[in-house]
């Protein structure tokens, strides 16, 4: 990959992969400002359909503002590369934010959600439903403000679907039941995950976990959420049942829209509802009127039920289907992979390179070693390992080889210069280990004041190096002091002074010492020398005094 995208984006470091794309940290040379840059893999720029997608993320998100969304500066291609560029969130996710803390408390948690509710009600208001709400797209900044990320899979309401295979997208364990089945996605379905996640971060975990994808899809269909109070009876019963009501299984059961599930958010923790009852919703199908046999069983001549042959081959048949309809809706939207086995690739970040090669070949993974990168970091100390290709948590297939990037050493982020005084500007670079040249240049302005740099702001060096950096400032008004003063009267003299806004003082020079001889060689009133002396460069806004010596024959002269 060049250098720079777009002619505007230079790329400083990779920040994670996807399926698609791969997302950069980049400077943006016009607007002075780090941002994020999603370029779309190489391999997916001819993939109709990939490119589709992703055209349709920009498109999704361009079209929403909010505080708590990704805010999406730009859209272009370069070449083949087709690029997103969005506002760069310094910060972690919220999936890492649960790993590190656990179960977060209820008040903090209920405030997160009202900012993804707030979120999500802008996009559903502009008829874009997200459709991979999860735990991994929240963003966090230090502030503790969230920003809803990775529209990719976004799709206007109402629009047409690319594929079957693009009908269910996201991670199985926010995935609606709807979704599971094949079905539409619809705003509710991204409720449902929303409801999903405001469980984790009640309880620290995801409430469906198997050993596979077709498993946990089924548990979504068929499965009872835990209760949140079961984990933490102080939550409120009003907290628990946003959680009910967002995880219903049937969409009709649950929020109409995400602006009733913010209002229940915002009046949760108010007195009046610390003693609400817990909600209980009929989850189970409507059956048909009069019907007083059921299939599956049948009395037998002792008035006893007894279970039909037919109708256990009929359940397990249903089951066997449901199943395979599941596997077949997961094999096609890419969450189910049954290719080869897979492991989840370590975090290997702060690790050297000798403890990366021990930590993968415990999970059958192997440590490729000629594609090491090394490059500075911002806060990875030398010889540590900063990111790795797959990223930490990715899921790839046994034996496949992992690159690393690794520190080498930290680096400093250079000043913006320009509006110093160029002598201070040098002082504080040569304290950075900078070699400084010095470009003076006629210009109106404040002598001294530093015009441009050859390194930009915002560049970032090696500090333990020799560095070079070119500084032009606006050059101080000078003269040279006229060897033609030499002999000029003192009156002329006077006026090539003023004229030239040099402050000056004449000084008579003692002639006392002198011989009657001597005396007679002297031209009365006319300079003799200069102090700074005649040839000098005189800088005009030091405003030094030049001091002008002269002779006088007679006394009072």
């Amino acid at each position: 990959m060049s250098e720079y995208i777009g002619n505007r984006y230079q790329i400083l470091k990779l920040l994670g992969r996807g399926g698609m794309a791969d997302v950069y940290l980049a400077y943006d040379v016009i607007l002075k400002r780090e941002v994020a840059v999603k370029v779309l893999k190489a391999d997916m720029s001819s993939d109709d359909m990939a490119l589709e997608r992703f055209k349709r993320e920009a498109g999704a998100v361009t079209q929403l503002s909010h505080p708590n969304i990704v805010d999406v500066y730009d859209v272009g291609d370069d070449g083949d590369k087709h690029y997103i560029v969005m506002e760069y969130v310094k910060g972690y996710t919220l999936k890492q934010l649960i790993k590190k803390r656990g179960p977060i408390p209820y008040k903090e948690a209920v405030w997160l959600m009202k900012q993804l509710a707030g979120a999500l009600m802008e996009a559903h208001r502009n008829n874009v439903i997200h459709r991979d709400v999860k735990s991994q797209n929240v963003l966090i900044k230090d502030d503790g403000t969230v920003k809803l990320s990775d529209f990719g899979i976004a799709l206007a309401s109402g629009a047409m679907q690319i594929t079957h295979k693009d009908s269910v997208l996201g991670s199985v364990h926010y995935l609606a039941p709807e979704l599971a089945q094949g079905k539409q996605a619809t705003m509710q379905s991204d409720i449902y995950s929303l409801g999903i996640v405001f469980f984790e971060l009640l309880t620290g975990d995801v409430p469906y976990k198997a050993d596979n994808a077709i498993q946990v899809a089924l548990q979504h269909i068929k499965g009872t959420i835990p209760g949140v109070r079961e984990f933490d009876p102080n939550i409120p019963q009003s907290v628990e049942n946003i959680v009910i009501r967002a995880t219903a299984k049937s969409p009709a059961k649950r929020y109409r829209n995400i602006a009733l599930m913010l209002q229940d958010l915002n009046d949760c923790l108010k007195k009046e509802h610390l003693n609400d009852k817990k909600i209980v919703l009929d989850q189970t199908e409507t059956k048909t009127k009069n019907s007083s046999v059921h299939v599956s069983e049948l009395a037998d001549e002792n008035g006893k039920k007894k279970r039909s042959p037919f109708s256990a081959i009929f359940l397990i048949s249903i089951t066997l289907i449901s199943i395979l309809a599941v596997a077949g809706v997961l094999l096609l939207s890419g969450i189910l992979n049954p290719k080869n086995d897979t492991v989840v690739v370590p975090d290997l970040r702060n690790k050297t390179v000798q403890e990366a090669r021990d930590i993968l070949a415990t999970q059958d993974l192997e440590l490729d070693d000629s594609r090491i990168t090394w490059t500075l970091s911002d806060n990875i100390e030398k010889d540590l390992i900063i990111s790795s290709s797959p990223s930490a948590g990715e899921e790839v297939e046994t034996g496949s080889k992992v690159k690393i990037t690794v520190s080498n050493g930290t680096y400093s982020v250079l000043d913006n210069y320009v509006g110093w005084d160029y002598k201070d500007a040098q002082t504080d670079l040569r304290n950075r280990n900078f070699i400084v040249k010095l470009l003076p240049v006629e210009q109106e302005g404040k002598s001294g004041t530093v015009l441009e740099q050859s390194v930009e702001a915002g560049s970032k060096y090696d500090s333990s190096k020799n560095n070079e950096i070119t500084l032009k400032y606006i050059s101080e008004p000078s003269i040279i002091i006229d060897y033609a003063l030499r002999g000029m009267s003192i009156g002329d003299a006077q006026k090539y002074f003023e004229q030239n806004n040099i402050k000056y003082e004449f000084i008579q020079q003692d002639k006392s010492y002198f011989t009657e001889e001597e005396l007679e060689d002297i031209h009365s009133g006319t300079v003799v020398k200069t102090l700074p002396e005649l040839g000098t460069v005189y800088n005009i806004s030091s405003g030094e005094t030049v001091q002008v010596y002269y002779y006088s024959k007679g006394e009072g002269e």
